[in-house]
């Protein structure tokens, strides 16, 4: 059984490779399934550590180009140019 962490943040010590235009674009598809489908999603992204939180997207700001990440204890808008990393539950 694996164990959702809440409110996990690391370090970033070393600047970070950018993401591929592939890897881009599935995560992206795996957001707007989330959207569309209300299934939970894991989404790692880079402000001054890298973060990762869990919930479902509710909400896509295209002009702002963030989407609202929602859980029971927390919302996050989260920039899509800053996305790492985002892996269905």
């Amino acid at each position: 059984m694996s164990l959702l962490y809440e409110h996990h943040y690391e370090q970033v010590v070393t600047p970070l490779p950018p993401v591929d235009p592939d890897t881009r674009a599935t995560m992206l598809v795996i957001i707007y399934d989330s959207v569309r489908k209300d299934f939970a999603i894991s989404v790692s992204w880079h402000t001054d550590y890298i973060r990762r939180e869990w919930g479902v997207v509710k909400d896509i700001e295209h002009s702002d180009n963030k989407f609202k990440l929602v859980r029971d204890d927390g919302i996050w808008w989260v920039p899509i140019e800053k996305l790492l990393q985002v892996d269905r539950i």
